[in-house]
């Protein structure tokens, strides 16, 4: 008791002191409101100093002053003197929807008071309702299957009915509600009926009901079940052999209800090639046989609403030898002490492996095996596998050889020139690594500086063998002479003496080579030129010939032409052609042969193109154009054989007439 009066004097003593006066006597509730509607969330203050402001979704904009012109659609109505500080909201929609808050402002007489948060829900109705089949969508007599019942924006989740067919065994019921993207406030609510496929489902109707808080009448989907069977495949063509790196037929038949949607030929898991459906229901397969097929599943894969069925057969193919391990190229063995060669080999049938000695028969099989080596022993071991001639025969050889120091490749001289770069190499069998290396040159062990550089052992993958180098910059005379380049392995050391001689200087010789040739090619060059210059004579002549004889011919089928002077009504023959001679010469005085001027006249217009490149050569000044064949033939191209005479006349006062 004691308690509660020391509280009652704090509180009295606060009033006193200006805090707790402001006190929200009607809170905001939440509420659900249709989409369109006005909506009016209440906020009464008793005792209200400070200024109002509603918050959405903590956000506290709203309220500072009456009407809120920046947002047209919401308005603080009521008495401010009496507290009444109203949110209303006209024709809600999505945007709405969030969680609101009254606050009132601190004041000098009063502290700050905040309301209830009010949740202002917008109701989406859905305007659709789908009933889909879960993939795969197929439905087995004695197998489950499921259908969705889907509902798109929409808020809140409708609540589904389903009304199956009678003696339908129900498994499961389901209902998950999604928003149809990241942040947004409409969903998509989904439920699920899972269901024991039965043959007297087949044909049946299944009734999907979804009711919505905001709608009057529910809506409803339907769909029909259909019971199918998986189709039934058979690989009717195959063939008996297979070789590989040949192509073989397959084909398989496929049916099923309903009808097949697909057929995948897979090699395994591998698909090879996905056909439609075939109206005679046959699938072919080309296939190209190779070597990893052996052994293989080859299955023929029908798919239809009902599900999958294959066919499966076994490849079996013939393929060459391949070496799966062989013996190393050198092979290090002690006299005395046994020695074991292995191959294996892959190939289809089985390859017979044989071995040979230095090229002649020893034996045969995966291994080869001396108890006991002897000197004559060592020597080229070469394993061989072969098909009987099916398929090419593989060789792996092995050289055999004591231990010992390191062997070198007979070395070759090096030549060089003063003040160039050079690099000494020298190489051994690849048989037993080297440990180190050093170059000594005038009974001087080279190190690594300014003028040398050494290059340690290394393995050169191209060829089986180990490499040794030096570099010598700014070659000198003194420089020139022999090298020896020692090796060491754990057997020993050996060297080898490689020679560094001087390039003669041979420039003078070099550049009168280089001339010679320069000449030479000069002299091919203006010889193709020539001949080119002469076949274009010779073609250029047998053009001319060509054209005479046609001007000929034709001139011959006009034996005259006649010139008319319009102004005194003269008509004066032009040309007469001499029967003895054979040539048509014109009336004129002197006589002109038509013929020449008629190449004369072509070689002008010629040279009158050439000096126009730019422009297409015109008709000759004042000429009338008189064809001796088709005009269609014509072209201004006096390179070809034209087939256009033109004789000169005045156009003022004459005309030529044939």
């Amino acid at each position: 008791m004691w308690r509660l009066s020391i509280f009652l004097l704090f509180y009295l003593l606060k009033i006193g002191y200006g805090e707790y006066l402001q006190t929200i006597l009607v809170q905001p509730k939440s509420v659900e409101v249709p989409v369109g509607e006005t909506v009016l969330l209440y906020c009464t203050v008793f005792n209200q100093y400070g200024d109002v402001a509603w918050c959405k979704d903590g956000h506290c904009t709203m309220g500072r002053e009456r009407p809120l012109y920046y947002i047209p659609r919401y308005e603080i109505i009521g008495d401010k003197q009496g507290g009444i500080n109203s949110l209303q909201i006209r024709n809600v929609n999505l945007d709405d929807d969030g969680i609101y808050q009254c606050q009132i402002g601190r004041t000098k007489e009063a502290r700050e008071v905040l309301s209830n948060y009010a949740n202002l829900t917008i109701l989406i109705p859905p305007e659709q309702i789908s009933i889909t089949f879960v993939p795969p969508g197929i439905v087995i007599t004695g197998k489950e299957f499921r259908i969705n019942c889907e509902v798109l924006n929409t808020r809140p989740a409708p609540l589904f009915t389903w009304q199956t067919p009678p003696n339908t065994q129900i498994v499961n019921i389901s209902q998950v509600t999604t928003p149809m993207s990241n942040n947004s406030k409409l969903l998509r609510s989904i439920s699920t009926i899972t269901l024991l496929a039965d043959i007297n489902q087949h044909g049946q109707e299944i009734k999907c009901e979804a009711t919505h808080i905001a709608l009057n009448k529910s809506l409803i989907s339907t769909t029909i079940i259909a019971v199918d069977y998986q189709p039934v495949v058979k690989i009717i063509l195959k063939p008996i052999q297979m070789n590989e790196n040949k192509e073989y037929w397959f084909e398989c038949i496929a049916e099923g209800r309903p009808s097949i949607t697909e057929l995948v030929w897979k090699i395994n898991n591998t698909i090879l090639v996905r056909m439609p459906p075939m109206s005679d229901g046959r699938y072919p397969l080309y296939l190209n046989a190779t070597r990893n097929m052996h052994n293989q599943y080859l299955s023929c894969s029908a798919l239809n609403s009902a599900g999958v069925s294959e066919d499966v057969v076994i490849l079996n193919i013939n393929y060459s030898p391949k070496f799966q391990s062989f013996p190393t190229p050198y092979t290090i063995v002690r006299l005395g002490d046994s020695l074991k060669l292995s191959c294996t080999v892959d190939s289809n049938p089985p390859a017979n492996i044989l071995w040979t000695k230095n090229g002649e028969f020893v034996g045969g099989g995966s291994q080869y095996q001396i108890p006991e080596v002897h000197e004559d022993d060592y020597a080229v071991y070469a394993c061989i596998a072969t098909l009987g001639g099916q398929f090419t025969k593989i060789v792996a050889s092995t050289k055999v050889l004591p231990p010992g120091p390191p062997r070198f490749y007979p070395p070759q001289s090096v030549l060089t020139s003063r003040g160039s770069e050079v690099m000494l190499k020298c190489q051994l069998e690849k048989d037993i690594e080297p440990i180190d290396s050093f170059w000594i040159f005038k009974n001087s062990t080279l190190i690594n500086n300014m003028k040398h550089t050494i290059i340690a052992a290394r393995d050169i993958r191209t060829i089986p063998r180990y490499e040794v180098g030096l570099i010598i910059h700014d070659v000198q005379t003194n420089d020139f002479g022999e090298y020896e380049c020692h090796v060491t392995n754990q057997y020993g050391t050996e060297f080898v003496r490689i020679h560094l001689k001087k390039r003669s200087s041979h420039i003078f010789m070099q550049l009168a080579i280089y001339f010679g040739i320069l000449v030479l090619l000069s002299l091919i060059l203006f010889s193709m030129y020539l001949c080119c210059q002469q076949a274009c004579r010779v073609d250029k002549k047998r053009t001319t010939i060509r054209r005479i004889r046609r001007v000929q011919t034709w001139l011959q089928s006009k034996p005259s032409m006649w010139i008319h002077n319009l102004a005194a009504a003269e008509k004066i023959p032009l040309t007469v052609y001499d029967i003895n001679s054979g040539v048509t010469r014109t009336t004129l005085n002197p006589p002109v042969d038509i013929v020449e001027c008629y190449l004369s006249m072509m070689n002008e217009q010629k040279n009158q193109h050439l000096d126009r490149p730019l422009l297409p050569p015109p008709p000759p000044p004042l000429t009338i154009r008189m064809p001796f064949c088709n005009d269609d033939d014509y072209d201004y191209d006096y390179d070809d054989q034209s087939e256009q005479i033109y004789e000169t006349a005045d156009p003022i006062s004459w005309h030529i007439d044939v």
